[in-house]
């Protein structure tokens, strides 16, 4: 399975969006059933998705409705061996992700599924969801990755009711809670939240560089033409990768000769920085 880093949400109401996605090479899609559909469609809309989905040349999540009057419909429309997973939004609680975790199971059970084989991505966009990270993040095993929710004008923002700019300082302390609390809880990936700006491609750069360097694998996104500058950004550049294998070999060869700490072209080098270099290269 090719981790889904770099992801693209395409609406449910959008059959054609939908199917088209995978010409633009995405990590992986979400269909959206949650902010991008009409409430009076949303019955329509799920039963439309479920009988796309088995057709679809690309690995899919299913972002659902975490209110109780539709998340259970939404999940027993969608779970299937056909999607990677579920995105559940504003998991402010632990009770919301177990109910989740719960329904999913059973289904996996009624349906001949792998235990656990449904994951799920927690889409962190409540102050409350914020605070609760770590909480919410070891409520479940299929609990596979966190995301920020930090779009320009979104929930998040308008929770914590602060402003927005393409330097981050409003919302700093929650988008690095989310990486610190993301890692704790031993996620397999923490993704940024998406980029609202869309004719913007230089800010849209800038705002990957500042993530990335606060430690997020990579992040969903909303227009096909971002794809390529996220990942561009977020995938280890070469430079990067030559120089944890030369790093690797030294210390090896080193390390055969009973050294655990080296000077490696000018720097300190020692079993934390050779682990960090190997974990770098197998990313």
């Amino acid at each position: 399975m090719r981790k889904p880093l770099v992801t693209l949400y395409t609406p449910g109401n959008r059959p054609d969006l939908v199917e088209k996605a995978y010409k633009y090479d995405p990590d992986a899609i979400i269909i959206d059933l949650e902010d991008a559909v009409p409430v009076h469609l949303k019955e329509k809309t799920r039963h439309e998705v479920a009988k796309l989905i088995p057709a679809l040349n690309v690995q899919s999540f299913v972002r659902v409705n975490g209110e109780p009057e539709f998340l259970e419909d939404d999940l027993k429309a969608v779970v299937s061996r056909h999607i990677c997973g579920i995105t559940l939004p504003k998991p402010d609680s632990v009770d919301l992700v177990k109910k989740a975790d719960g329904i999913i199971g059973s289904l996996e059970r009624e349906r001949n599924l792998e235990p656990n084989s449904v994951k799920l991505m927690l889409l962190m966009e409540t102050a409350l969801s914020v605070l609760r990270c770590f909480e919410v993040a070891t409520a479940a095993k299929r609990v596979e990755s966190v995301v920020f929710g930090g779009a320009e004008g979104a929930d998040l923002q308008r929770s914590l009711k602060c402003a927005w700019s393409l330097e981050g300082t409003e919302m700093l302390y929650a988008r690095s809670k989310v990486v610190l609390e993301g890692r704790a809880a031993g996620v397999k990936y923490v993704l940024d939240g998406v980029f609202s700006d869309i004719q913007n491609d230089e800010a849209l750069k800038a705002d990957c560089i500042l993530s990335r360097r606060l430690g997020y694998d990579g992040r969903p996104l909303i227009h096909p033409r971002h794809i390529s500058i996220a990942r561009g950004i977020y995938a280890p550049k070469p430079e990067e990768l030559e120089y944890s294998r030369r790093l690797i070999a030294a210390f090896e060869e080193a390390e055969s000769r009973g050294l655990a700490a080296i000077s490696f072209e000018g720097k300190l080098v020692d079993y934390a920085m050779y682990k960090n270099a190997r974990e770098l290269l197998s990313s």
